[in-house]
């Protein structure tokens, strides 16, 4: 049966909000903290090339790296209808070769939540040091307790539209499905969507980790490759963490070391 993440035509209208702020504040951490010029950019879970088709309108060589064919498919098809030069493999995110080094890989969307295991996350940050320029950026965007008795569990709506297309959708965080020796729990991605030629409820449930920031840290510091940067809230350098209504966004930036 297809999830909701196989119809990525609906992901895109669902998570359709602004996120030139999102991309001005990745451009501001390569200005602070980058020790090369970074003029590409490496899209790690790419989904379906929201933040890759606005870098390649700023003109920066875009690579999107995502395991779901409908998703790649979907990136390439965009970005020819808009005439954007946007390149998109199809690889799993715990080890991948994107064939070239770049000056700054992201991974957004909460999406470094999927890798599951301290193995999974050593491989992956493996995988992005050997993709990464010396001196070069690593920014992630992920959801991150304060700590192991301080979960708020995410139960969140909005709705989108897009032309004919409307999406009303919801995100679970299944707080009963929570296992504490491997801090992994089930989430749920619900769409209904309304349209002319589409009208249904699909949804995606998946296994996802809750990474406290020490863990993240000391995964880092094993993997070798990286200092950090900094530890922002919502890709704003001032915010203190306020709850957003689509996403408490935590966002933390590395540097690969010369």
């Amino acid at each position: 049966m297809k999830d909701a993440y196989s119809y990525p035509e609906y992901c895109d209208v669902a998570y359709d909000w602004d996120r030139k702020p999102e991309c001005d504040f990745i451009e501001s951490c390569i200005e602070r903290y980058s020790e090369v010029k970074a003029r590409s950019i490496l899209d790690i879970a790419c989904g379906t090339g929201i933040h890759l088709r606005e870098f390649a309108r700023r003109g920066y060589e875009v690579v999107g790296i995502d395991g779901k064919k409908e998703m790649v498919d979907f990136v390439l098809r965009q970005a020819a209808a808009e005439g954007l030069d946007v390149k998109c493999l199809r690889s799993d995110i715990k080890a991948f070769d994107p064939g070239r080094k770049f000056g700054c890989a992201i991974c957004m969307l909460d999406s470094f939540r999927y890798l599951l295991t301290d193995e999974d996350i050593l491989s992956h940050l493996k995988s992005v040091a050997a993709s990464l320029e010396d001196g070069g950026l690593y920014i992630i965007d992920l959801w991150t307790p304060s700590g192991i008795n301080d979960f708020v569990w995410e139960d969140v709506s909005w709705s989108e539209r897009r032309g004919d297309i409307q999406v009303d959708a919801r995100y679970i965080q299944h707080a009963e499905t929570f296992d504490p020796k491997r801090r992994t729990f089930d989430d749920e991605l619900i769409f209904k969507v309304t349209s002319p030629s589409f009208n249904s409820t699909i949804t995606s449930r998946a296994r996802t980790r809750a990474l406290l920031f020490d863990e993240f840290c000391g995964l880092a510091d094993r993997n070798g490759s990286f200092g950090r940067k900094g530890k922002f809230y919502n890709f704003d350098f001032k915010s203190k963490g306020d709850y957003n209504i689509k996403s408490l966004r935590t966002n933390l930036v590395l540097k690969k070391r010369r």
